[in-house]
């Protein structure tokens, strides 16, 4: 979710422990940007997955990567090195996957898209939440 070698870039002219707080703050605006237009592209009624629902596509993640890293407040809250240190779906290789092709969510390689780790566990926790109530 993190791309260390932004931070290696620079991180020689930033204090440590600012830079920390300031990507933890980033972490969870992105978190909440991410729930927000996630929910705008995957609603499909209360429950987004239940059992006859369509699963999103790769394009679908591309398109709220896109919407949350062009959202205006973050970046005018977070500054250009912070930002620049989450890894995009762009700059991943999951940007090669057939983007009409629904996501598979059992990737897990190192350095994954935020947009799809935050999807991920929204649709997981939806899936659980529709389990718990049959």
């Amino acid at each position: 979710m993190i791309d260390d070698s932004a931070l290696d870039r620079d991180v020689h002219d930033i204090n440590p422990v600012a830079l920390e707080r300031a990507l933890r703050s980033a972490s969870l605006d992105l978190q909440q940007i991410i729930a927000t237009v996630a929910g705008r592209h995957l609603a499909n009624g209360r429950h987004r997955y239940s059992s006859g629902a369509r699963l999103p596509t790769w394009r679908t993640l591309l398109t709220i990567d896109e919407q949350v890293f062009e959202n205006r407040g973050f970046r005018a809250r977070h500054n250009e090195t912070v930002r620049s240190t989450f890894v995009r779906f762009e700059d991943s290789r999951l940007s090669a996957m057939d983007l009409d092709e629904p996501v598979d969510w059992r990737r897990d390689d190192d350095d994954l898209p935020a947009v799809y780790l935050l999807v991920r566990a929204l649709v997981q926790a939806d899936a659980t939440d529709l389990a718990t109530q049959d």
